[in-house]
């Protein structure tokens, strides 16, 4: 997993068309409704509005088509992760929707804020949860082919 500021986004890609096509969709987070958005070559985002969640209501989650890249445009979450090496799934695996879910018992945390983002590879179960009490949160999930970086 790779925690960062927008700022930097670049450095985490090589291919740069791409990399500056999601920065220019993130800087303009503010003007982007709720929904799917295209970007470049099967990248797409999702714009979330809602509140934060507490650790007891949600599961962690992979992904074998697709990185999330998860940018906080406004408040802020902890990403729950571990690496998915020795752990056991406890749902089968969803082809249409990409996702499978895991209940490890540890787990690594850390703060995102307004202006970061995470990239979130095949190997890293994640998940994001309140940072304290559950608050309205305006995020972009970015999907990114796993074959495009």
């Amino acid at each position: 997993m790779i925690i960062d500021k927008l700022s930097n986004i670049e450095k985490h890609f090589n291919d740069k068309k791409l990399a500056s096509a999601i920065k220019e969709f993130l800087l303009d987070a503010e003007n982007k409704e709720v929904g799917k958005h295209d970007i470049l070559d099967g990248t797409f985002a999702k714009v979330q509005e809602y509140d934060t969640k507490p650790l007891t209501e949600v599961k962690m989650e992979a992904h074998k088509k697709y990185l999330d890249l998860q940018y906080i445009h406004k408040g802020s979450e902890i990403v729950i992760s571990k690496n998915i090496e020795n752990q056991a799934p406890i749902t089968e695996y969803n082809d249409v929707k990409d996702v499978i879910f895991y209940s490890p018992s540890d787990y690594a945390e850390d703060k995102l804020s307004e202006g970061c983002f995470a990239i979130m590879f095949p190997e890293d179960l994640h998940q994001c949860i309140a940072n304290g009490e559950p608050t309205a949160l305006k995020k972009v999930v970015v999907k990114i082919p796993v074959d495009a970086i």
